[in-house]
């Protein structure tokens, strides 16, 4: 595995994101990434698991509304035949 150096600025830049949103002042960044996943990330990802749940549900209920509407205009939305006109 190659060394990325963009990668690792990137995880060093937020490390100390991480520590500043922390509050803490101690020098200490033990423990950064486990507060940040129980605190921040954990909820939204929480958050964001629900919203999809939702969104799957209501696009299933549309689908079948519209799947009914279908079989319901089926029977009243075809013509009778008539063997005397012509199309």
């Amino acid at each position: 595995m190659m060394w990325n150096v963009e990668e690792q600025s990137q995880r060093a830049q937020f490390m100390n994101h991480m520590y500043k949103c922390s509050g803490r002042t101690n020098g200490l960044y033990t423990g950064l990434w486990e507060e940040f996943c129980l605190n921040e990330a954990g909820p939204y990802c929480r958050a964001l698991h629900f919203e999809r749940e939702k969104a799957i549900s209501d696009f299933i209920t549309h689908a079948k509304t519209l799947s009914g509407v279908a079989a319901d205009c089926s029977d009243q939305c075809t013509e009778e035949f008539i063997p005397s006109f012509h199309d």
